[in-house]
Formats: structure tokens, C-alpha cells, sequence
């Protein structure tokens, strides 16, 4: 009954006061209601505390009669309100819609309405009874609080036992339904409620009447449609309810909701959805927005949202511990999406914190329960705000609230905890897991992670001797992805200034997160001189972001006990740049590419190598899953590398399947010059309609001629590398004095002694070292591991690069190191080279994160008469030549040494004859 409100949204009075003993006057501005005053006051970004709200509302007289109630969708997090100066009631709780009945204090005319919202601190001394560690929080521990009014507000006029929530509690297999109404109050006098119901087209098909009694809180009822039309991401068929309290034939109050048929349950390790396999192509949705922190813009960006998020073929969206704005569910019922939603954690687990926990969960179900869209809850993520690893007691706890919730909504699937390492699930419906992994750089760890998660493995669960398992919960990976940096001037607001989180970050993982300053760091640290501008750097990092989720999806679907899997995540948040689109929600490059791999089938090669010499055979093992849809029959597997095309039959494939083909030889074509080249995967139904398609790159080398400075005399202290410079085709010195470049993974007083004296000197390490005297001490110039730090790149990804010129300008692609290069991807740093060596002398090198904690991977420096070139690149790992990479990277290098060499003994020849 919108002509029954008056909306309070827009412009209100705003004081904000860290706490009660706050001396002294405080500012009073300007605040837009709703949103966090976090989103709309510099000063106040990071703060909680105390906010005050003030404003003034002039009501008509014909407009006061019945009662009228100040509602609010949510507050953060503690609320008390007053009207004209008398207190109407409190709250606690952040998430949930709470009113009070204020008929009693309004008066015709000008009416002050203040709001008083408590957010707190940690500080015990200021919130005693609601420390932040208490209650339920959910993400603000990580990209800062939200406090105030953060959803819609409204007066509304209603009668006092008016209708206010409906519960239904549809059973698609009969079209039954079990319903109920309840009542702001006890119904004071008889009535009727009138109950009609009208299918997707709009046709009416219920319409009953039923009688109520005198005094009753709610009313049950129930009524079946006829003819059911059921609910899917493909056909999101939605049936509303009207329900009309009438009094003596007229109507007193109406209430209105919609609902959906559908099912959603677990089968020997499978998802089923209506009957029906479903596998899950979710990702992660932090449920942040680029202005307003929490608040949802507008019904039209939730759409465009969720428009995108299919168009990149996922199905569902995982909305992270949070109870979002109630239009997020309207919408994803709406186009259908599947929704895994789950409960706010806290920071602490005590009788209060889980009290709060209880009846927020409980609220949330209340609420959102009618919403077809949501499929699962989570209880817990990640062991945060309990302790299951250490007492018992919590994961007794957690055992008990899984089980009344699966008794109180047995509707959906109930995740327990969700894990990451080394927490686990006590009891859930799905065994889930998360793990994150560089790839290329660790895939080796990915695809262990997978085959073990596979294998059921004994981490998933307690191993304290209290889980409960079946051995039937769908596997799946719930978190995993890589960073795709976004162009920061696409994310500037419309008075092109940065957005306010770039000055955030700072505080996580020694302040990779930090955004202020990227293009600064870019220009400061001459990555212009490798990418040529920033766009480009930007463009090649989101390549690189889908390169890696391409590898890690065909690692999970080659896997027929995997259900699904979490992409972590939808869309950027804030300094966490992981997102399938930016934090304004603009697509990455390859937002039109992305459904090849994440689709209901899907081709799945893998392979051992993608780095080809010219004329070999190059060797795919590929696999067809099918995991949802109708059954594929007389379809086949075409496979092309330039002029040569292979067709594959490919068996009968009825959903949820993985058929392997087996191996596939193709002939690398004869380049005369290196270059990339993509072997083309179509699946094609017996109509030639295509199915499914993919694609793997393959660097191809051409055929390797004689080393450039073959006579140059060799030596190393290492047995192993002077054998494989001769396999290679290089002169060996019989000494270190007889040798004009010294090949060496460490380094000692005689060898730098040599090279001052005007030698070269290629040092290629495998573990930590310092770089002095080569480099002056005060540098510091260290080769370090990458193991335990965050050169690592497996959360806040890391970006390697080679430089693709002089030298290095045989090497196709780049200049981030991708896929072709991943057996010489470096394990080691080199750290403490300066803008200087950046300028000129670094080749490769490394940033994480919004570039970061610059290393080099190879740097030339002269020393004395001669020179050295040092890189940390894998160039053994396999036999002389086997590898084309690491064989045309080990010339490379050598010749980099050399006439870094020459030219500097050609200086000094010039420079002699000059004073001559």
C-alpha cells in the first residue's frame, strides 16, 4: 500500500561523535539517507562511534489516522530513535528491518524525527555491552566499517494488527504449498484474509477466502496451484501472493510477496536442481558497491550486475557473509540466478556473540525465505569468530545450529563452515574447501590440491573424531582465483577523482593493497620501458587473471567427483582486484571469452608442456564433462593446429559425466621464426551445431642454430653445467683464468676477482645469496626465496615479466610470463635493485599486487673490467635442449653477457685511443 508512506530517504541532519565522552561541540553537515557516512565524509572513512540523525517531516492532518510506524530496512548497528523529543524504541542488529509504532507522538505539521546509531568500537569501555569483536560484522574487519543508516526508511500508516510477513513453503512435486500470515499484534476484531495467487503470466489461480480469530498472532493456510510452473536460472518462473485483510467488506490491509517452485538437493555427490543435475559455476559477491560502500544503488545497477554475471556463464553467486539489501534476491529471482547467501560473522565466540549470531540467522531466513533464488545457507566462513581447530565447544555449537537449521528451512543445503586450511566442516551438505594458487607459477599446487580434494581428503573434515560425514557431499572447490589489475582511471567518479578506497589497503599484507600511487609506481619503476603505458600493463594482467582461472576451471572439471566451484570473485571490492569485472562493474578483456570455460560443457585438455621447437609433436590429453543439460549424442571432437585438423567421436554423454578421449599427437608446424600458435577445440553436435569450444596456446621456437658466441670459452665450478654448455654446442675453458664468461649458480672471491679483471660472469642461482661485491653493500642486493612471502602471488597475485626486446625479442608473446614459460618461472628474487638498475640494467623482474615490492628476476651490472648478468629463471629442470624456453633463455643470457662484455671492452678501446 505505497500511498500509505511517506519515504524518508534524501537529505538529513548528521553529527558524528567517536563516543559519549567526546567533549566539545561537534560539526553538523549534511547526510544522505541511505548510505554508511563512511561513503560520504572523508574524515570519517575508517570510523565508527556514535552518529546522529536529525530531520524534519511536515505530515498532513487527513494523513494521521490508523497507526503509522517508522520503518527501517537496516541500521548499523545499534538504533534508538525519538520523535518530537520522546523516545519511540531501540534496536540492535545491523542486517534486519525493524519499526516502531510512533502514532502516539506525531502531531499534524512539522515533526522531528532524530535517529541515535551506535556503532562500535572494539573498545570495551565505549560499547561495553556490544564490543565490534561481539557482534555480527561480517567484511567490515576487512575493507572498514559501514555504520548509520544503510537501507531505505519510510513512515507508514497501516492499521495496528496489520499483515506484516508471510512465510510459503512451496512443494514443486504437488504445487502445495504451507503458508502463514502473522500480525504486527493480536487481531483486535474478527476478519477475513483474502488469499489470491497468480502464475508468471499473471492469470489468476487461487483465490480464497479465510476466516481468522480474535486474538491470534499469525494464521497458517495452504493452497495448491495447479499446473506447477517451476523456477530455474533458465525459466525464472515467479507466482506473487496478494493477501487482503477485510473487515465488513472492506479492505483494512494488504500485504504482497512472490515465490517460486523449485528443489534444490544432493544425490551421491551430485547438485540436482528440480530433479535435474546442476553444476555450480558460482563466484563470490562481496556485495560492495563503488559509492555507497553497502547500499545498493539502484534496482537498474543490480540488474546490469546480474545481466553480466550471466553473460560470463555463471549461474550462481555466492553473496559473502552478508544479509544483503532484500532487492538483491528480488532481482536474482527475477533473471534467475542461484544464490548461496550467508550469516555475518563476528570476531569472537562468546554466549553473547552467539546469541546475536542465532537470532540473525534466524532473522535472515525469516526475511528471505521466500526467495526461490536462494539455494544455500553458510553459517560460518573460514573459521572466522569461532575457534573449531582448538575447543570442542564451538564445534558442538556449530553441530547444533546446522542441525536447527536444516529443521527450521528444509528447503536449502546448509554449508557448516566453509574452510580454508586448517579449519574444516563438523557436519554440512556440501564438502567445500578453499585454496588459492599462482598459476603458472604453482600450478604443480593446484593440481595437487585438486586430485586430493577429488579423493575426499581427509582434511575436509574433523579430525577430532566428532564430524559427521556421509561420503555423499558434493566436492567443491568455494574460493579460488587470481588478480586482473583494473585501469584506474575507469574507476574515477564523474569529477574525475580517484575513489576513496585507493587510500585504503594499506594495512594488508605489507601494503600490496595499496591502490594510491599505481601510475606513479608504473612510470617510477620504468615498466613503461616493458608494457609501454599502464593500459597495457592492466590489459595483460587481466590476461593473465584468465589464463589462470581457464587453467584451474579444466583442472576441477576433469574431475568427475567436483560438483562446482567458487570463483573468488564477481567483481572487485575495494583494493581486492580478483574480480570477473571492476568495482564500477566494467568487464574484463575477456568478458566475451570467459563462457567457453565456464559453461555446462565444456572441453578440458590438459597438458605437460605448451613450449614447442618447430617440427615436434605437440601432445594434448583432452576430456568432454558434461555437467548439466540435456544428453549429447553423435557428437564430435575437432581439434585444429593450422593446416592439421583431427575429429574425435565422442561418446553418448548424459549429464553429470567426464568421458575422457585419451591423447591427441598433433605435428607443430615449421616456423621459420618463433611465434604463438592456438590449437582449436569444437565439440559439434551431428547438425554441426556447435556445443562447446576451447582453445590452448602453443609457443613454438624455431629450429635453434648455432650459439651466437659458440667460441667464447665457458667455464663453471659446476660439473653439471659445463657438461650441459658443451651438450649446447659451446667451447669449454679447462679453467676459471682460461674462461671469458664463467656460467655458476653461487659465486666466490676468485670468480669476482676474474670478472673484475674483465670477464663475464652468467650467475643463475637456486637459492639465497648475496649479490656483493658485485653490487655496492649498501644496496643490499640479495637473491631470496619466494616461499613465505608475497613474492609468492598466491593471494595478491604477482606479476613476472620478461622484457621483449634486444636480446629477449625471440621470445613470442608477453611480456608477462604465462603458460609457455612455466618450467623456467623463477622460485627466487632478486631484491634490492634501485630505480636506477630499473631504468636500464633490470630485464625481467616482478611486482605484486598493485605493483608492489618490485624484485628482479634478471639484472646486468658491470664490475670492474667486466660484467655480470645474474637471473633467478629455472633453466635446468630438464635436459640440455629438451626444453625450448629454458634453452633459448640459456642463449639469451649468454649473449647478453658477452656483448655486454665486448661493448664495454669496445669503450674502453675507444676511450684508450681517445687520450692516445
Amino acid at each position: 500500500m505505497q500511498d500509505n508512506r511517506i519515504s524518508l530517504d534524501g537529505s538529513w541532519e548528521f553529527l558524528h561523535v567517536a563516543d559519549d565522552r567526546m567533549p566539545g561541540p561537534a560539526e553538523v553537515r549534511e547526510i544522505v539517507v541511505p548510505s554508511p557516512w563512511q561513503a560520504q565524509f572523508q574524515d570519517l572513512r575508517m570510523r565508527a562511534g556514535i552518529g546522529i540523525y536529525r530531520r524534519i517531516v511536515d505530515i498532513p492532518a487527513d494523513w494521521l489516522h490508523d497507526s503509522v510506524w517508522l520503518r527501517f530496512g537496516a541500521v548499523f548497528h545499534n538504533t534508538r530513535a525519538f520523535v518530537n523529543g520522546e523516545p519511540v524504541g531501540s534496536n540492535e542488529g545491523g542486517f534486519l528491518p525493524f519499526s516502531f509504532d510512533v502514532t502516539q507522538h506525531l502531531r499534524p505539521g512539522l515533526n522531528e524525527i532524530k535517529v541515535r546509531v551506535d556503532s562500535p568500537t572494539d573498545n570495551p569501555a565505549e560499547f561495553p555491552d556490544s564490543p565490534f569483536a561481539e557482534i555480527p560484522f561480517g567484511k567490515q574487519s576487512w575493507y572498514g566499517p559501514l555504520s548509520g543508516i544503510w537501507q531505505s526508511t519510510f513512515l507508514e500508516r497501516r492499521i495496528p494488527d496489520h499483515m506484516n510477513r508471510i512465510r510459503l513453503v512451496p512443494r514443486r512435486e504437488t504445487g502445495h504449498v504451507a503458508a502463514g500470515v502473522f500480525f504486527a499484534r493480536p487481531l483486535t476484531d474478527t476478519a477475513q484474509v483474502r488469499i489470491e495467487v497468480r502464475d508468471p503470466s499473471g492469470a489468476v489461480v487461487i483465490d480464497e477466502l479465510h476466516e481468522t480469530q480474535v486474538g491470534v498472532t499469525s494464521m497458517p493456510f495452504d493452497f495448491t496451484v495447479p499446473e506447477v510452473q517451476s523456477w530455474s536460472p533458465d525459466e525464472p518462473n515467479l507466482y506473487t501472493i496478494r493477501l487482503a485483510l477485510v473487515r465488513n467488506g472492506v479492505v483494512r490491509d494488504e500485504i504482497g510477496d512472490h515465490f517460486g517452485f523449485r528443489t534444490i538437493e544432493t544425490r551421491n555427490g551430485k547438485f540436482y536442481l528440480n530433479g535435474e543435475p546442476l553444476y555450480l559455476r558460482a563466484a563470490l559477491d562481496q556485495d560492495y558497491y563503488p559509492d555507497t560502500i553497502c547500499t545498493v544503488p539502484s534496482v537498474a545497477f543490480l540488474e546490469d550486475q546480474f545481466r553480466k554475471a550471466k553473460e560470463l556463464g555463471l549461474n550462481c553467486l555466492r553473496c559473502h557473509i552478508k544479509a544483503a539489501d532484500p532487492r538483491y534476491y528480488d532481482v536474482a529471482d527475477r533473471m534467475g540466478m542461484l544464490i548461496w547467501t550467508e550469516l555475518p560473522n563476528g570476531g569472537m565466540a562468546t554466549d553473547r556473540s552467539r546469541g546475536r549470531k542465532e537470532k540473525l540467522l534466524k532473522g535472515i531466513v525469516d526475511r528471505d525465505g521466500n526467495h526461490p533464488s536462494i539455494v544455500i545457507w553458510t553459517i560460518i566462513n573460514e573459521n572466522w569468530g569461532v575457534d573449531l581447530v582448538n575447543d570442542p565447544d564451538h564445534r558442538d555449537w556449530l553441530k547444533r545450529t546446522f542441525a536447527w537449521l536444516k529443521a527450521y528451512d528444509p528447503t536449502r543445503l546448509v554449508v557448516d563452515n566453509s574452510p580454508l586450511a586448517p579449519s574444516f566442516h563438523v557436519e554440512s551438505d556440501i564438502a567445500d574447501y578453499h585454496f588459492y594458487a599462482a598459476v603458472p607459477d604453482h600450478r604443480d599446487e593446484w593440481d595437487r590440491f585438486v586430485d586430493e580434494l577429488a579423493s575426499r581428503a581427509s582434511w575436509l573434515y574433523s579430525p577430532h573424531g566428532d564430524a559427521v560425514i556421509t561420503g555423499r557431499e558434493p566436492l567443491m572447490c568455494s574460493e579460488f582465483g587470481n588478480w586482473g589489475l583494473p585501469y584506474p582511471k575507469d574507476l574515477r567518479n564523474d569529477k574525475g577523482e580517484e575513489p576513496w578506497w585507493f587510500e585504503t589497503g594499506h594495512d594488508w599484507g605489507e601494503g600490496v593493497m595499496y591502490a594510491h600511487g599505481v601510475e606513479n609506481r608504473f612510470s617510477d619503476w620504468s615498466l613503461d620501458r616493458v608494457f609501454g603505458d599502464l593500459r597495457r600493463f592492466v590489459i595483460a594482467a587481466q590476461w593473465q587473471q584468465f589464463r589462470a582461472l581457464k587453467y584451474e576451471i579444466e583442472a576441477m572439471r576433469r574431475k568427475p567427483s567436483l560438483a562446482g566451484y567458487v570463483i573468488t570473485e564477481l567483481h572487485d571490492c575495494h583494493w581486492e582486484s580478483n574480480g570477473l569485472l571492476d568495482m564500477r562493474r566494467n568487464p574484463r578483456v575477456f568478458h566475451e571469452l570467459f563462457h567457453i570455460i565456464n559453461a555446462d560443457t565444456a572441453i578440458v585438455p590438459k597438458w605437460e608442456r605448451v613450449s614447442y621447437w618447430a617440427g615436434e609433436q605437440a601432445s594434448l590429453e583432452l576430456a568432454v564433462a558434461h555437467g548439466a543439460g540435456p544428453v549429447l549424442e553423435d557428437c564430435q571432437l575437432e581439434i585444429r593446429l593450422c593446416n592439421e585438423t583431427r575429429r574425435l567421436p565422442v561418446p553418448r554423454l548424459e549429464a553429470p559425466t567426464v568421458v575422457d578421449l585419451g591423447s591427441v599427437d598433433l605435428p607443430v608446424p615449421d616456423l621459420e621464426e618463433s611465434a604463438l600458435r592456438r590449437i582449436c577445440l569444437e565439440l559439434r553436435a551431428s547438425d554441426g551445431r556447435l556445443v562447446a569450444q576451447n582453445h590452448v596456446d602453443l609457443a613454438i621456437h624455431a629450429a635453434r642454430g648455432k650459439p651466437l658466441h659458440f667460441r667464447q670459452l665457458i667455464w663453471s665450478p659446476d660439473e653439471d653445467l659445463r657438461e650441459r654448455m658443451r651438450l649446447m654446442g659451446y667451447a669449454s675453458a679447462r679453467s676459471l683464468e682460461e674462461a671469458s664468461v664463467v656460467v655458476s649458480r653461487s659465486h666466490d672471491k676468485a670468480i669476482a676477482d676474474h670478472v673484475r679483471q674483465g670477464a663475464s660472469l652468467l650467475l643463475l642461482p637456486e637459492g639465497e645469496l648475496s649479490l656483493y661485491p658485485f653490487f655496492p653493500h649498501w644496496q643490499n642486493v640479495q637473491v631470496k626465496t619466494r616461499d613465505g612471502t608475497l613474492w609468492r602471488g598466491d593471494w595478491a597475485s604477482s606479476f613476472a615479466w620478461l622484457r621483449r626486446s634486444g636480446h629477449f625479442a625471440r621470445f613470442p608473446g608477453g611480456p608477462l610470463l604465462d603458460e609457455t614459460m612455466d618450467r623456467v618461472i623463477p622460485d627466487h628474487v632478486i631484491s634490492g635493485c634501485n630505480l636506477l638498475d630499473f631504468q636500464a640494467r633490470v630485464f625481467a623482474g616482478l611486482v605484486v599486487g598493485w605493483i608492489h615490492k618490485p624484485v628482479s628476476l634478471g639484472v646486468e651490472r658491470s664490475y670492474g673490467r667486466g660484467r655480470i648478468v645474474a637471473s633467478t629463471f629455472r633453466l635446468f629442470r630438464d635436459e640440455p635442449m629438451a626444453d625450448p624456453t629454458a634453452t633459448m633463455l640459456l642463449d639469451s643470457l649468454v649473449e647478453l653477457a658477452v656483448e655486454s662484455r665486448m661493448a664495454r671492452l669496445e669503450e674502453a678501446v675507444r676511450a684508450a685511443e681517445a687520450a692516445a
